[in-house]
């Protein structure tokens, strides 16, 4: 699945919301360089444009790039139910990509914002894997690190098949759930714009309740809930960048999911080696710089209350 890049206007339209300074930029990559040197716990491999998408992520903000790269490495030696045991080939990985369907949009919107959507194919309540799919979201953020820098995001979840079991799977209550959400939204550099959820059951209320408490008003400010499906979703953004079924023409959700499949399985060698590379060596960390992400497990509470949005 190849990431379409900006149009003109696209492009013309991020620049404005975070114009590009080539100098500066190079100037920033050298002193996360030189920071990088001075922390011998993390790791040193990362080549100068996942750097460089990082630092866009984190809308050139050296401190805030900083600590989001610390929470990367962190989170893959704290949290190995997500980030160990990362071959595309894998049973697990493949039971999920055969029921639940997750891939991210070949074109951007007028805006610039790439989309991702997230649907049940199978609605069997065995085959819903919190930890493979959270696996498998993280090695298709990895790879989006590795091709483009991302301005920000969109979200859809279509809750169609959803029961009130699935929900529970999801349930900050769940230690794995919370883990789930440490993983995937504290130790990346994405923003997130907007999150559509689709075919809202009518009891999504009591379901949303549960984690009002633990969002940051921001967050729960992003959330357009609807009733419908797809077509729902016209008035927000350019229908022809959505999949077949729902109007669009960026092929159907079958292919879609597919070709993400095809896609992490074609880079199987390089999760292998990343899992070994992309990790903090936690005998040489210093005494002093106790990880985030460690501090959260400590304190899982709290787990909801550091979301990197914008």
């Amino acid at each position: 699945m190849t990431l379409l890049p900006p149009t003109v206007e696209q492009q013309r339209r991020i620049d404005e919301q975070q114009p590009p300074d080539p100098e500066m930029r190079k100037r920033d990559i050298q002193a996360l360089r030189d920071w990088l040197a001075k922390q011998p716990h993390l790791p040193k491999h990362f080549d100068d444009k996942r750097l460089e998408n990082f630092l866009f992520g984190c809308k050139n903000s050296l401190e805030r790039c900083k600590l989001i790269l610390e929470t990367y490495f962190s989170a893959r030696t704290a949290l190995p139910e997500f980030f160990a045991a990362r071959d595309p080939l894998a049973q697990d990985i493949q039971e999920s990509c055969d029921a639940v369907e997750y891939f991210v949009l070949p074109k951007m919107t007028e805006d610039g914002y790439r989309v991702t959507i997230m649907r049940l194919k199978d609605t069997a309540l065995e085959k819903f894997s919190i930890i493979a799919i959270t696996r498998r979201i993280l090695m298709v953020l990895d790879l989006r690190l590795q091709e483009e820098q991302s301005l920000s995001n969109i979200m859809i979840f279509d809750l169609k098949g959803f029961t009130a079991g699935h929900f529970a799977k999801c349930s900050p209550t769940q230690s794995i759930a919370k883990k789930a959400m440490l993983a995937t939204q504290n130790s990346m550099p994405f923003r997130l714009q907007r999150i559509y959820y689709l075919n809202a059951p009518s009891f999504i209320g009591s379901v949303i309740n549960i984690f009002y408490p633990l969002l940051k008003e921001r967050l729960v400010e992003k959330f357009r809930i609807l009733t419908g499906g797809g077509e729902e979703l016209h008035p927000y953004m350019d229908k022809d960048i959505l999949p077949t079924e729902w109007g669009g023409k960026a092929g159907t959700f079958q292919e879609l999911n597919e070709a993400w499949r095809l896609k992490i399985e074609k880079h199987r060698d390089w999760f292998l080696r990343e899992e070994k590379l992309s990790r903090t060596n936690e005998s040489a960390r210093l005494p002093s710089s106790k990880s985030l992400i460690a501090k959260e497990l400590d304190g899982m509470q709290g787990s909801f209350r550091k979301l990197n949005i914008d």
